[in-house]
């Protein structure tokens, strides 16, 4: 691996900046916000239920604009101005976020859709970066440094903001809700400091924009899916990445309601969600510096095969503490340290790995379809869980049953062949098509 440029570093650190919505928006205040003010005079039960179908639009939302955002984020020189575009539209959503009364939750729900579409949006055209940025001797190891950066800048806002809210009154602020309130605004703010290096510093190749590009960018869409389904490798990549990242999504998705039903206290969950994210940054860089160094495929089975561990621990593990050198443990903050070593790596290496795959001059076209089966991950995985647990009354077995997700990911993974090998023969083949 060579050393690393400041293009890479300041690319990587929008992993750093974007994470301020991902832990402290998407996994952290706005769900429990949501059911103790802006939904505070619903049912449980109901509020449960629009909060699900908040989520859901906002996932399919994303995941039908994906192929299109990528489309145009390659019309001309423009990757970085739609990362800006859609970057600041969840910037302002978190903000707006604030301005919303008690009870209003049909308001603060369209905010989180919208800006929910702002941070997937922006994720399409920087992932899209990546091949613009860093070598391929370098690409398993940037990416994993993204992924790392990520969880320690979420992890180092999120550990802040959770300071802030318990000890409001020692900071001189009034109530609980306005600690909340300056934690969005310091998500926003976090955001968009972070974002800068990679607009000062990156520079994307300069493309000749014809006049109709735009009507010219949707008949692209169809040219990239075809080339995708003509492309043995690049097709069964997909598939098994679909496969297995939807069973790593469920597993992120799912474990605060797993939790809940076993009976774990929201201060040990929030624990674990910590934990996750600091196991993560030096596991993730780990594994994705070895990968370079040696092969990736070996380590995309072991990120596998490591889940598979990770659920059937989740599926038998204890609801009383556990002994660990001889201090007890929750059981619980075992499950989170096997998800913080499994998860950046295997997310990381899939990121790099397709980047590998595909031309260089269409990067956000593919990452578009890339994304979008990113967004649609989580959805076979709740049903499968939902389904078993509701036929066997055991939330236990419905946890267990994911192994099907991970297990069919590894097979279609090892029929796309050696990936290695097959990288540059497929590059070739798309530009000729």
């Amino acid at each position: 691996m060579a050393r690393l440029s400041r293009q890479e570093v300041a690319w990587a650190l929008y992993d750093w900046a974007a994470s301020a919505y991902a832990l402290c928006i998407l996994a952290g205040f706005f769900p429990i916000f949501f059911e103790s003010y802006w939904a505070e005079a619903m049912p449980a039960a109901r509020e449960t239920f629009w909060y699900g179908i908040l989520v859901a639009v906002a996932s399919l939302a994303g995941a039908i604009l994906a192929p299109f955002i990528g489309t145009l984020a390659d019309t001309g020189r423009s990757r970085k101005k739609w990362l800006v575009v859609f970057a600041l539209l969840g910037m302002c959503c978190t903000c707006g976020l604030i301005f919303v009364g008690r009870n209003n939750w049909p308001l603060a729900g369209g905010i989180f859709i919208l800006g929910t579409i702002g941070y997937y949006g922006a994720f399409i055209a920087y992932n899209s970066l990546l091949p613009v940025v860093s070598p391929p001797k370098n690409r398993h190891f940037v990416s994993g440094l993204g992924f790392a950066m990520g969880y320690l800048g979420g992890v180092l806002l999120f550990g802040a903001s959770i300071v802030l809210v318990k000890n409001y009154a020692a900071f001189g602020l009034a109530s609980e809700t306005a600690a909340v309130h300056i934690s969005f605004l310091a998500a926003a703010l976090w955001w968009l400091l972070f974002t800068l290096p990679l607009l000062l510093v990156v520079q994307e190749p300069v493309k000749d924009v014809p006049p109709t590009a735009m009507r010219a960018s949707l008949s692209q869409l169809g040219r990239t899916i075809r080339e995708m389904a003509r492309n043995r490798s690049v097709l069964l990549f997909l598939i098994a990445y679909w496969l297995y990242i939807d069973g790593v999504n469920t597993v992120v998705a799912m474990a605060s309601n797993y939790g809940k039903t076993l009976g774990f206290p929201t201060s040990t969950m929030l624990g674990t969600l910590i934990l996750v994210q600091i196991v993560g940054v030096p596991s993730t860089l780990l594994v994705t510096y070895f990968a370079g160094k040696y092969r990736v495929r070996p380590f995309l089975f072991a990120g596998i095969g490591l889940y598979l561990v990770t659920v059937g621990y989740a599926a038998v593990m204890p609801t009383v503490p556990v002994k660990l050198f001889g201090f007890p443990v929750s059981s619980l903050y075992v499950l989170g340290f096997l998800v913080g070593c499994a998860q950046g790596g295997i997310q990381a290496l899939s990121r790099s790995t397709f980047s590998l795959l595909i031309p260089p001059d269409r990067t956000a076209s593919y990452f578009g379809i890339y994304n979008m089966l990113g967004q649609y991950a989580a959805l076979l995985g709740p049903l499968i869980m939902g389904f078993v647990a509701q036929l066997t009354g055991s939330p236990r077995w419905g946890v267990a049953s994911l192994v099907i997700l991970f297990i069919s990911g590894g097979i279609v993974l090892a029929c796309a062949g050696n990936i290695e090998k097959t990288t540059q023969a497929v590059v070739s083949e798309v530009h000729k098509a």
